[in-house]
């Protein structure tokens, strides 16, 4: 236990050593980036470093993976270089015997990387890009769910309109019960459409059953009855894809308040795949981190006299990249709806997890 312990304090030393070079590193790098973005909007370099400070954590959650591979390479290749490792093997303890935990270690930062760190990236990330929206001054096209009811903002030249829905079908392109509140470019509210339905068209959306008010009279204009119309066309610059793509994105949404959103999700006609495949990857995630250390223990724990330390070292890195890059494609397919959202959120980690073993095993008994 002394000598597992003494492991584990060295691995959690040098995984936070590398956590604050790659902060360091990438806040450097954002920094380019979200100055370039102020001095296009004229803001000033506050602005830019708070932009920064937005970015940062969901850079680090993406890396954290990197991080801990290269934290349990630092922490073996430490031990191999001292020539602890052959004391270790000498005395009859197996190498995995002394992985078990590190790996645990590393469960419990899944486990937090998770519960709490989640909600974190997610409210910087949201604030991101509400900044970035405020740097540029210009209107978003915004769905959202609020009160049971389906809401949706779109930025015409004109102003804006916001549009209630009770429900949808067809992935959005059809709503029911429609309540619609137009403003013009002061923000003054200048008309309420109420529709029994609306759908959308190229440029427009087509309502039918429609009751008008003209609010654009003045103060002291009495509010008289409505205009009844059989249909009604309203410009709209919004697509079919634009408002798909137009939820929430998974990332922003801490993890604790997603299950809820993709019920809302659900129950408003619209597909949550995407999101369900996100939440099943963030419950992965102490498993991603158990395969990214025993990927770096497994090519580390050799000693340093049978040479090609760097090759190693190389191997590690880019096995870990393949296994992002297998992660990514992965949840794509899953999002998509190609292969099953557990298939998709799990395989990676467990098929990582499977071959480092078999690495270390080949290693240690050959």
């Amino acid at each position: 236990m002394t000598l597992a312990l003494y492991i584990t304090r060295r691995f959690i030393r040098n995984v936070i050593l590398v956590t604050l070079i790659i902060t360091g590193l990438s806040g450097l790098l954002i920094s380019v980036e979200t100055m370039r973005i102020a001095a296009s909007h004229d803001a000033s370099i506050a602005a830019a470093g708070m932009l920064t400070l937005f970015q940062l954590p969901e850079v680090m959650n993406e890396t954290s993976p990197l991080i801990l591979t290269l934290g349990a390479m630092a922490t073996f290749l430490g031990l191999a270089r001292t020539s602890e490792m052959v004391i270790v093997r000498a005395s009859g303890i197996s190498a995995l015997r002394i992985l078990i935990l590190p790996v645990i270690t590393a469960a419990l930062l899944g486990v937090f990387a998770t519960t709490v760190f989640n909600p974190i990236v997610a409210a910087s990330t949201q604030k991101s890009d509400e900044f970035e929206d405020s740097l540029s001054a210009q209107a978003q096209n915004i769905l959202s769910f609020a009160g049971g009811a389906l809401w949706l903002r779109q930025g015409m030249e004109t102003g804006q309109t916001v549009i209630q829905a009770t429900r949808t079908t067809e992935q959005g392109l059809q709503l029911f019960g429609v309540r619609l509140h137009e403003f013009d470019t002061d923000n003054q509210l200048v008309s309420r459409i109420e529709a029994r339905t609306a759908r959308l068209t190229p440029d427009a959306w087509y309502l039918r059953y429609v009751q008008r008010w003209d609010l654009d009279l003045g103060d002291s204009a009495p509010l008289g009855p409505p205009e009844i119309l059989d249909d009604l066309r309203l410009p709209t610059n919004l697509t079919p894809e634009q408002i798909q793509d137009s939820f929430s994105n998974p990332e922003t949404i801490a993890i604790w308040a997603l299950p809820g959103f993709i019920r809302q999700l659900e129950q408003a006609g619209f597909s949550a795949t995407r999101h369900k495949v996100f939440f099943h990857s963030e419950l992965a995630r102490p498993a991603l981190f158990i395969a990214m250390v025993l990927i770096g223990a497994g090519f580390s724990l050799r000693h340093v006299r049978f040479g090609q330390t760097g090759i190693m070292i190389l191997l590690a890195i880019m096995a870990g990249f393949l296994l992002y890059f297998f992660k990514d494609i992965a949840e794509t397919l899953g999002g998509n709806g190609d292969i099953p959202i557990l298939l998709a959120a799990w395989s990676p980690p467990a098929a990582a997890i499977g071959l480092a073993l078999g690495l270390l095993l080949h290693l240690e008994d050959g």
